[in-house]
């Protein structure tokens, strides 16, 4: 998630991301991950920080 999105400041959007609606409705989801500072198109605003994030999963398996 980003936290200048839009979307995200739909009223009850993020207690619904932040409170267990989300992780509810994605059965497999491990972690929600709020990206500070970055607005629509995450990857090209925080590269760096969501590979690392992209990699951290992938190094479970």
């Amino acid at each position: 998630m980003r936290d200048l999105d839009i979307t995200y400041h739909i009223p009850s959007i993020q207690a619904y991301i932040q409170k267990g609606g989300f992780k509810r409705d994605v059965p497999f989801l491990q972690k929600v991950v709020v990206i500070e500072d970055a607005a629509h198109f995450i990857n090209q605003e925080k590269p760096d920080e969501v590979s690392q994030h992209v990699y951290d999963f992938i190094k479970k398996f």
